[in-house]
């Protein structure tokens, strides 16, 4: 795992704009780093090392000197490439997974991305004909970001911060603000600068002379289905996901898991202590607010699987940590469960350089609620303007605070479509409130245009669209940038078995039977959890890694939420309504829950006060 950087063309990086970058972003690898620049051409990496510590070092280059590459990530098949290459005569001067990365580019051209089981974000600097080819991994997890200037150079980077470095003629790309007080996060291609862009996930952009070209060498084949009995379906479930975790234990360094309890990371950590020798070593954490801990839950199962389990209670000064966290994030986020990844990557880099979890289960087998909710309510059209009015008559506070009411009364009004709706049940903020929030010079319905779009892209069913839309949007821009950067800002490498490309096609492969069944969803997944461990330690309602948000916005953070968005940087800045601002903040400090409005507000004005300001 590292950061890279680099740029090819006319104004390439010199050495002192490589050494900045790689500065800036050296948190992803602490160890070692490394630059080469020749004519035109210069890159650089900072790395965490984990596999084939001697030997990894980079850049790296072929015995001739024409290919050199950096890239950040985990090849976890580059053992058995290495073999195949060998097969064909092709030796391989050391055992990296370098090595094994510039031999099938040499053997295979581009094609050999498709050999590749992992995450990664690749630079391949080609002398034989001056091309620069940047790969991105099938599932957008490691990130990879580019800035083109007029005179053709073509920057690459890890994150924006470094690109920053290289671009101070950057400029805001307005409608980001609002695309972030709607959904949380900024989607791939787009960052908060017009300059600033990302390769798509599972693609290769490649440059010559000047010009860019990106193609796409990857996409979930959602149409294709199994036709096999359900216990041969779980069978194959257990088989690849098994391998997956397999895969994923190779490491030099200490390694472990974190642990919730829920089925995803308890799959996870479950094949992890039926696989290694030694005990597992697992990392969970809770706060002092029962509907925002599931440490207990994570402590029943390691005890189960008879884990080294550590777990740490938090009663953090909120205030400090957001504060911390809007200098780690060098984009506009609003996901708060960032906050929680982010102290739980942090204890774990006590002890651990790896970690395994559970991301994306919920993704391939269909585990969110709204997989369910969605379709129920487009149908419900014609009756929500009644279900709203019952609700007002009926009066909230009357009905409770919590979160899911609030979330239901957003709901009960008409939409065109089957995206419009999954858009609105996404968003922290729903348009009305975005057109009364927002100045009328940064309101802009982009994002959501966008979001509709590409969602009604292919033939397909509504439950195979809603994941495909998650495949495309929320997943890479929301969940794996949170993973990402928490861990990252800690110098840990975290892996995640479920999104493995042979767990990936085998899970969108199988029918919805499969995983929906009834009311229950993730329901093969939850079968392979249930032959692990008892069911009575996991059978529960979904919690989600959360914080006691709208809590700690009235208390520890209450005087950071009135000064931050009320001062006269935040008024000046022009981009929110002051005095919608201020009703919204009153409303909140008196009870009623406006915390869906107020934190993205608030990370978008710490952001803009670190990097803009």
């Amino acid at each position: 795992m590292c950061g890279i950087t680099g740029g090819i063309g006319p104004s390439a990086p010199q050495q002192l704009l490589l050494d900045a970058q790689l500065k800036s972003i050296e948190h992803r690898g602490p160890d070692d780093s490394g630059t080469y620049i020749n004519n035109g051409i210069g890159i650089g990496m900072c790395r965490l090392a984990i596999v084939e510590i001697a030997a990894g070092k980079q850049p790296a280059t072929d015995i001739s000197e024409q290919i050199h590459i950096v890239w950040n990530g985990e090849i976890y098949n580059y053992r058995e490439l290495r073999s195949d290459l060998e097969g064909r005569g092709v030796h391989c001067r050391d055992s990296s997974e370098s090595e094994v990365v510039i031999n099938l580019y040499l053997e295979y051209g581009l094609q050999f991305i498709n050999k590749l089981n992992g995450m990664f974000a690749i630079a391949i600097h080609d002398s034989r004909d001056n091309s620069l080819h940047l790969i991105r991994d099938r599932m957008g997890k490691k990130p990879l970001w580019i800035s083109q200037l007029s005179d053709g150079t073509l920057f690459s980077a890890s994150e924006v911060r470094a690109l920053m470095l290289a671009r101070p003629d950057r400029t805001l790309r307005t409608h980001m603000i609002a695309e972030v007080m709607q959904y949380g996060y900024i989607n791939s291609p787009n960052s908060a600068f017009n300059e600033i862009h990302q390769v798509p996930l599972a693609s290769v952009m490649s440059w010559r002379d000047g010009k860019t070209t990106t193609a796409t060498y990857w996409a979930a084949d959602f149409e294709t289905k199994v036709t096999i009995p359900y216990e041969e379906a779980l069978e194959t479930t257990k088989e690849l996901i098994e391998a997956a975790v397999s895969r994923r234990l190779i490491s030099e360094r200490p390694l472990g898991s974190f642990l919730s309890g829920g089925y995803d990371s308890t799959v996870v950590t479950a094949y992890m202590a039926k696989l290694m020798k030694e005990k597992v070593q697992t990392y969970s954490i809770g706060f002092h607010s029962e509907a925002f801990n599931e440490a207990h839950h994570a402590k029943k199962v390691a005890n189960y699987l008879g884990t080294n389990h550590h777990e740490e209670m938090l009663s953090p000064d909120p205030a400090l940590v957001i504060e911390k966290i809007s200098h780690v994030l060098d984009q506009p986020f609003a996901d708060s469960s960032i906050v929680p990844t982010y102290l739980l990557a942090k204890f774990a880099r006590e002890n651990l350089i790896v970690a395994l979890g559970g991301d994306g289960g919920d993704e391939v087998f269909g585990g969110y609620d709204r997989y369910l909710a969605t379709p129920v309510m487009q149908k419900l059209n014609p009756f929500l303007g009644l279900a709203r009015k019952g609700l007002n008559f009926a009066g909230r506070n009357s009905l409770g605070n919590s979160r899911k009411i609030n979330r239901v009364g957003s709901q009960l009004s008409s939409k065109n479509s089957l995206a419009s709706r999954y858009s609105s049940i996404l968003s922290l903020t729903q348009p009305h409130e975005l057109i009364s929030l927002l100045n009328p010079n940064v309101y802009s319905d982009r994002a959501e245009v966008a979001f509709v779009n590409q969602f009604g892209l292919g033939e397909l069913t509504s439950f195979d669209r809603m994941i495909q839309s998650d495949f495309a949007a929320y997943l890479p821009g929301d969940l794996l940038v949170k993973v990402d950067i928490a861990t990252m800002a800690n110098s840990l490498e975290l892996r995640s078995p479920l999104l493995d490309v042979n767990v990936v096609e085998w899970g969108v492969s199988l029918p919805r039977k499969y995983k929906i069944k009834g009311f229950e969803t993730k329901h093969i997944l939850k079968d392979v959890a249930r032959s692990l461990v008892p069911a009575e330690l996991i059978d529960r309602p979904k919690m989600g890694f959360g914080i006691p948000r709208a809590e700690w916005l009235r208390s520890g953070m209450k005087e950071m939420v009135v000064n931050t968005l009320t001062d006269t940087t935040a008024t000046q800045r022009g981009w929110f309504n002051s005095t919608e601002v201020r009703k919204v903040i009153d409303i909140h400090m008196a009870g009623e829950d406006k915390d869906n409005l107020l934190w993205p507000m608030l990370m978008l004005e710490l952001w803009a006060r670190t990097w803009l300001d």
